[in-house]
């Protein structure tokens, strides 16, 4: 049948919720800095009590909560958009999280040391599984 490749197979899931439960199933052990990881958009009125879902800040980069994907179904961190969005960005959509550093002090504050990661979105990601990565939706610049 022709040669193997060793490229998985494309698969687009009917909702963020299940790529993002596939996303967790995949993931690698313990978290890299500057290492790529999916994470999906939570509420922080929901989670936190905030006034809003997500804030928009003044140069229009967004202040989101976002659940990371992990082997044990992910964990709470805080982050924001490298630039501002030119697509809208809604609670449950799938991002591109970055980690950057880990602040032991920020970890503290929690009941899982992950929260302390501090990293940055940089993209909007389809629920979509091509070419052995994640189909991109927006890539902010």
């Amino acid at each position: 049948m022709g040669e193997e490749t060793g490229a998985s197979e494309p698969k687009s899931f009917d909702t963020t919720l299940e790529a993002f439960a596939q996303a967790c199933a995949d993931a690698e052990e313990g978290i890299v800095p500057e290492q790529p990881m999916v994470g999906i958009v939570l509420d922080a009125k929901d989670e936190f009590g905030a006034d809003e879902p997500m804030s928009v800040e003044d140069d229009g980069c967004l202040r989101l909560t976002l659940r990371v994907a992990a082997k044990d179904g992910g964990f709470i961190a805080l982050s924001k958009t490298t630039y501002a969005p030119k697509q809208e960005v809604k609670v449950g959509d799938l991002v591109c999280w970055v980690p950057l550093k880990h602040e032991a002090a920020l970890a503290e504050q929690a009941n899982d040391e992950r929260f302390g990661w501090i990293g940055l979105v940089f993209a909007t990601l389809e629920p979509d599984w091509v070419e052995d990565e994640w189909a991109l939706r927006e890539f902010y610049e």
